[in-house]
């Protein structure tokens, strides 16, 4: 078994209050504390709320199970690998000004940890993504 997938069952069978999906509503209910590559950190109001890196593309890192779907997804390459000491191996939306706003991440993520703004890419867009057409 891949290492990555040690980290992901240790991390599904942790329960923390932090291990829930992403607050969709964190721009307007959420402060930004501080930025990250080019992109803002939002932290809720509760400690436990957590903490969202990105705008365009919302990644809460408590929920992360760092499975990396999102970024073998992405066909734009929004996403990079990040190691912290706060949060371990998570995603980071670094590249989300290329995001198409396809939603395929938000799709594939099994924690529901992504959100992204907007009403997302065309059936046309998807379609093309997920059939090659």
């Amino acid at each position: 078994m891949p290492n990555w997938m040690g980290n992901i069952h240790a991390l599904r069978n942790n329960v923390s209050s932090c291990n829930v999906p992403i607050d969709k509503n964190f721009r307007t209910t959420w402060s930004i504390q501080s930025h990250h590559e080019n992109h803002p950190v939002w932290r809720g109001q509760k400690e436990t709320d957590g903490t969202i890196h990105g705008d365009v593309v919302g990644v809460h890192l408590e929920s992360c199970v760092s499975c990396m779907k999102c970024i073998e997804a992405c066909p734009t390459s929004v996403f990079v690998h990040w190691t912290t000491d706060e949060w371990g191996e998570v995603v980071d939306p670094a590249r989300e000004d290329d995001c198409i706003l396809c939603l395929v991440c938000e799709l594939v993520c099994p924690t529901d940890a992504i959100h992204v703004k907007g009403e997302g890419g065309s059936e046309e867009t998807l379609d093309s993504l997920l059939h090659g057409a």
